[in-house]
């Protein structure tokens, strides 16, 4: 997976610190994944990323808690029917959503947001109000597509 180019990197220290939060040793390194992934991650693959960091499986839980219940970070549920995790938008920048190939799992964020409109039009209707929403689209990628490729052994997530 690669490094997000749609943002600026979070300074981890600096925005925990902002937001109310020590910034700790752990805290630090999993602000830094999560803000380096280009798609949501797994409470297991965070912990993965941060294990060599001393870091270990119950703090990964513990700090993604406190970080959803701030508002800082989401939880995505995922086509596969996992549940993931990503930092929230910032900056102007709106969320992301996601095209999935079902074949080899490789994963391009959409930058495009078309549910919005929508969204807040039901809000206004129906008179809700923090209304959020989640998409993913799958399907067969072009390289997936190409004659042979069924005999590909199926990949974990990636990007382009």
């Amino acid at each position: 997976m690669g490094t997000r180019t749609d943002h600026h990197a979070i300074e981890p220290a600096t925005w925990l610190r902002q937001n109310g939060l020590r910034a700790t040793h752990a805290r630090i390194a999993i602000v830094r994944i999560l803000d380096a992934s280009p798609v949501p991650l797994t409470l297991a693959e965070i912990h993965e990323k941060v294990r060599s960091e001393g870091c270990d499986f119950a703090t990964v839980f513990r700090f993604v808690s406190i970080l959803e219940e701030k508002e800082l970070v989401q939880r995505v549920a995922w086509i596969d029917g996992t549940t993931r995790h990503e930092i929230r938008a910032r900056d102007g920048h709106h969320h992301h959503h996601y095209l999935i190939c079902r074949t080899c799992q490789k994963v391009e964020p959409l930058d495009e947001c078309v549910v919005e409109r929508f969204e807040n039009q039901i809000a206004r209707e129906r008179g809700y109000s923090g209304l959020s929403h989640s998409l993913q689209l799958s399907g067969v990628c072009p390289e997936c597509q190409k004659p042979g490729a069924k005999a590909r052994k199926k990949r974990g997530p990636t990007t382009p």
